[in-house]
């Protein structure tokens, strides 16, 4: 091949390490951004709604250690949850290196589906101190397009996956205050793959590279909360989850087609040169959410919440590669976002409490920063659940959510050699939860 073959080869190379700066953006499940709000089958009950003010089982641990003060028993709480998203892309992608579109297939389901777990325990330490732990996955996802998918020079797999270990300790300071927080240790683990777009040889075999970025780190934040009981019947709750930095260290390899040696062996070396180590650094957003708990008889109760999510901190990344070559700056450009919704509870009988929730998430992209990576919109989130008192001491616990969401319009582009992906995504997010608890 021609040597401006092999030097666009080596930029490529050179810049497919910025797929790195993309390990933290990928198509949420059921929360706004790349968030999981699955955890509790009680949370998703109410549509994830109340929980900062509910403190009447182990997950306020996670949702607000202060509420931990008004657990009378130690307990222990263990969910699962199954999360089944759907996000479907219809358009082309333009191809800058040859004035046409890209050839391939639309995709079809982009995310698939998921499971994830929790852990909540509450122990009492002495009349007015509880000791609190929880185990949550609070970000994670797994899209996936097909190798011929029209915008394969954009995104192919995106995997993600982050879970916090948090210790707590609550203190009850009179009848009506109570207060607690503690660390969070956060594992942070991504992989990206992306198809490269190299001149001539991508249109002339059929085939591209394939560049495979995987970085992990462990960070460190903490959850500081207030519970105000008015009364017995009332109380509100402010909780307060820290931003978390993760500077992660990453591996890149690029896998290229045989075939490519036999047309420019110049530009599989060039190629080659791309297999390196990248870092950059991730921070994952704090939030500030605040619940109102009221219970209005003895069978109903009423919540609602307010939360704020500072996503705005994905500006900008900065990502440097460890062979030496330029560092690239992608920018994001997400905003903050408002949860708010209402939910209830039912005694029905002595053993049974059914639950229900809505809630509108707002999206921290919109359609000037819509990626393929992340096809996120705004949402509204209907939960229902039951819960059954099997024992005094054991209570299983089930529930469904559904997201409903008007999707959005996409016009972006990966790199300079990537071309546009324009068109407009379709999602949605069905999610079940179970969980049992244990009081001893």
């Amino acid at each position: 091949m021609k040597n401006t073959t092999c030097r666009k080869a080596t930029l490529l190379a050179a810049t497919a390490c910025a797929t790195l700066g993309a390990l933290a953006f990928v198509q949420n499940a059921h929360a706004s951004g790349f968030g999981l709000r699955e955890g509790s089958a009680d949370w998703l009950g109410n549509a994830f709604v109340g929980s900062e003010a509910k403190a009447y089982d182990a997950s306020t641990a996670w949702t607000n250690p202060a509420g931990m003060a008004l657990l009378d028993r130690n307990e222990v709480e263990s969910d699962i949850s199954f999360i089944s998203p759907s996000a479907s892309f219809s358009g082309y992608n333009t191809n800058p290196l040859t004035g046409g579109t890209v050839g391939g297939v639309q995709g079809g389901n982009a995310v698939a589906p998921a499971a994830s777990g929790s852990l909540f325990g509450v122990f009492s330490l002495a009349p007015d101190w509880r000791l609190g732990v929880s185990l949550t996955n609070p970000y994670g996802e797994r899209t996936s397009y097909p190798g011929d998918f029209v915008g394969r020079y954009q995104s192919l797999v995106s995997n993600i996956t982050a879970v916090d270990l948090g210790a707590s300790l609550s203190y009850k300071v009179n009848d009506h205050i109570s207060v607690g927080g503690g660390p969070v240790f956060e594992y942070f683990d991504a992989r990206l793959t992306q198809a490269l777009n190299i001149p001539t040889l991508s249109a002339l075999t059929g085939q591209d590279p394939v560049a495979d970025v995987h970085g992990n780190d462990i960070g460190i934040g903490y959850n500081i909360g207030v519970l105000y009981s008015f009364d017995n019947q009332t109380r509100i709750g402010v909780d307060y989850h820290s931003r978390i930095r993760n500077n992660i260290s990453g591996t890149q390899s690029i896998a290229v087609p045989a075939i490519y040696s036999v047309y420019s062996p110049n530009t599989v070396a060039a190629l080659a040169a791309g297999n390196s180590g990248a870092t950059t650094s991730v921070t994952l957003p704090d939030s500030l959410g605040v619940s109102v708990y009221h219970q209005i008889s003895p069978a109903w109760a009423l919540m609602a919440s307010l939360q704020w999510t500072h996503w705005a901190l994905f500006n900008s990344l900065n990502i440097t590669p460890k062979n030496g070559s330029p560092g690239s700056v992608i920018n994001e450009n997400w905003h903050d976002t408002w949860f708010a919704g209402v939910a209830t509870n039912y005694q029905l009988t002595d053993r049974i409490m059914l639950q229900a929730g809505f809630a509108y998430d707002q999206s921290p992209v919109t359609n000037s920063n819509r990626t393929s990576r992340v096809p996120d919109a705004n949402h509204y989130d209907l939960g229902a659940g039951v819960q059954y008192r099997v024992t005094p001491a054991a209570t299983i616990q089930l529930a469904y959510g559904h997201v409903f969401t008007p999707g959005g319009s996409v016009n972006s582009r990966a790199s300079a050699t990537s071309g546009a992906l324009v068109g407009n995504y379709n999602a949605s997010d069905n999610s079940f939860t179970a969980g049992v608890s244990m009081k001893f």
